[in-house]
């Protein structure tokens, strides 16, 4: 679990990002993306349904519109849309560990690792 708060934020904003995709891939239905707006609206808005002056349940709404209303968004995405979305994060997560341990220096580098990079460099140069 992320503990830093650098590390949180970017946590959350890649979920955001990977909620945007999925909202705007043309197999998701179009009220998908009129809900997600309508909720940014609301969070932004300063009308509230429910006074934020009131004890206890004033900060309720704000808490609890948004993330009902991304839950709802999330089970109305197709199961395909959420498939090919995770995917592509996957690969892009194993794309860039592979170019950071390709840009360590070698005495950075574990012997196994430097050993596998070699090997790996040895097949892509027979591949050519």
């Amino acid at each position: 679990m992320p503990s830093h708060p650098t590390v949180k934020h970017l946590t959350v904003l890649r979920t955001l990002i990977r909620y945007w995709k999925m909202a705007h891939d043309p197999r998701t239905p179009p009220i998908v993306r009129y809900m997600i707006y309508a909720g940014m609206v609301y969070s932004l808005s300063p009308i509230d349904l429910l006074p934020d002056w009131i004890p206890g349940v004033g900060l309720l709404d704000d808490a609890a519109i948004l993330p009902g209303i991304i839950a709802a968004a999330m089970i109305m995405i197709p199961q395909d849309v959420k498939e090919d979305e995770d995917k592509k994060a996957e690969k892009g997560i194993a794309r860039k560990q592979v170019e950071a341990m390709e840009s360590r220096p070698e005495h950075e580098k574990p012997k196994q690792e430097t050993e596998a990079l070699q090997e790996g460099a040895a097949q892509k140069g027979s591949l050519r």
